[in-house]
């Protein structure tokens, strides 16, 4: 079966919310979930499906609810009728994009609501939200030049941040993205927009009026952004992939520059950026190098970072550094009792893709047997505080339903011969219908 991997650019707490270690969002119903984020608290995880609908799921009342555009699945439908959700807050509230838009989704009411004014008429996304909803933040852009600004809104004012200038980068710069902040929004982080597209780190800080603020391209002295990688900085990649909670650590991702073709690729590896002394420390990353690249996705406040590694096939396997240590390990080794980390690195996907500031919950997704014949998307969170050998609904995976009949998205049947690439509903003998990825 040929399995669908995500590419980058998809391409990060005591209520309760787990009563086991390791658990799965149900995907009885929708095997097509990718969680991307969990709250601070660690009560509700979210994200988006590969049909364009975002999702939010409580973990402690098990229930989750979908928003999505009326167009969806119609001849009418653009990309901007899909929805996504890049952060939530600790009650519940999605930050993220829909109808080419900054919008929030309220799991309590069940609405969408934009979060700029109709005056912002160029399209924007939210990267982030703080825990309780009163910073976010992310990029405008001009739907012609596509030049994107970074912006900020606090208490429900907007303001663009400063940007930084050709001359004060040392490259051609095309603006910015903010795309993360500390709990309290004095600290963001975000990327330059460079012709290479790797978003070199940049930082904001809240000036002492409270409410402007001053930035800081931290990426200048280790980024080389010229075209002929003729400057004095050491990397070609230095971007930022998540901030902790009290702004403290900064999680980079970077790649030693190449000059000439006997040069080893020393792969893109992980670093540990502390705001507060300025200075960077180099994880050890196993392997890395041209065959496998390593890309963290979320910090605690103690720096514990997580990630995935991927190699030269695009296999993904979920990795963590734990706080005080510089070895980056996979999560399978690190537990070993939790066998649904080691099942889903052989199937060739398993990303964790947040954490939580407390470094309790982490969350992610990765492929599952869904049937007999089939894998699926399944969004897992997992809490480390826990009875490790604990395992919360798994029972798809221990005992598959078998498929009945398959059909295609628009009702066709598939018959047992059929080579079918792409989206299949097949209805299995529990009565149950589950759409899946061949």
């Amino acid at each position: 079966m040929k399995k669908i991997l995500l590419s980058a650019a998809l391409l990060a707490a005591t209520c309760g919310a787990s009563a086991q270690k390791f658990s799965y969002v149900p995907y009885e119903d929708n095997a097509l979930m990718m969680g991307v984020t969990i709250s601070a608290n660690g009560r509700y995880v979210a994200g988006c499906d590969t049909e364009g609908r975002a999702f939010i799921y409580d973990t402690q009342d098990k229930q989750i609810k979908y928003f999505q555009s009326s167009k969806l699945g119609t001849t009418e439908a653009t990309s901007d009728d899909e929805a996504s959700i890049r952060a939530v807050t600790n009650d519940g509230v999605g930050y993220g994009d829909i109808y080419g838009k900054s919008t929030k989704f309220d799991f309590a009411t069940g609405t969408m609501t934009a979060l700029l004014n109709e005056s912002i008429e160029d399209h924007s996304l939210v990267h982030f939200a703080t825990a309780d909803g009163t910073v976010n933040g992310g990029v405008t852009y001009d739907a012609d030049t596509y030049v994107q600004r970074p912006y900020v809104m606090v208490d429900g004012e907007m303001q663009y941040l400063p940007e930084f200038s050709d001359a004060w980068a040392g490259y051609e710069v095309n603006g910015a993205i903010a795309f993360g902040s500390n709990a309290d929004g004095s600290v963001l982080y975000g990327g330059v927009v460079d012709n290479f597209s790797s978003y070199p780190l940049a930082v904001w800080v809240r000036n002492r009026d409270e409410k402007t603020y001053s930035a800081n391209l931290l990426s200048r002295r280790f980024f080389d952004g010229s075209f002929d990688l003729d400057g004095s900085q050491p990397y070609d990649q230095f971007s930022a992939e998540a901030i902790s909670a009290d702004g403290k650590w900064i999680a980079v991702n970077y790649h030693t520059k190449m000059l000439s073709y006997d040069d080893e690729d020393q792969g893109v590896r992980i670093a540990r950026y502390n705001v507060e002394a300025d200075t960077l420390e180099f994880l050890t990353c196993p392997e890395a190098g041209m065959d496998n690249y390593y890309y963290a996705t979320g910090i605690s406040n103690e720096g514990t970072v997580v990630g995935f590694v991927e190699d030269a096939s695009q296999s993904r396997k979920a990795v963590l550094c734990p706080a005080g240590t510089k070895d980056v390990k996979l999560l399978a080794e690190l537990y070993p009792t939790v066998t649904q980390f080691a099942t889903m690195d052989s199937k060739n996907l398993n990303e964790v893709t947040a954490i939580t500031p407390d470094g309790r919950y982490l969350q992610g997704f990765g492929y599952v047997d869904m049937d007999e014949e089939s894998d699926c998307f399944a969004t897992w969170y997992f809490d480390l505080e826990k009875d490790e050998t604990a395992v919360e609904n798994v029972e798809t995976e221990d005992a598959p339903a078998k498929v009945v009949a398959s059909y295609t998205v628009d009702g066709k049947t598939l018959n047992a011969k059929t080579v079918r690439k792409g989206i299949v509903i097949n209805k299995l003998s529990n009565g149950r219908a589950r759409k899946v990825v061949k």
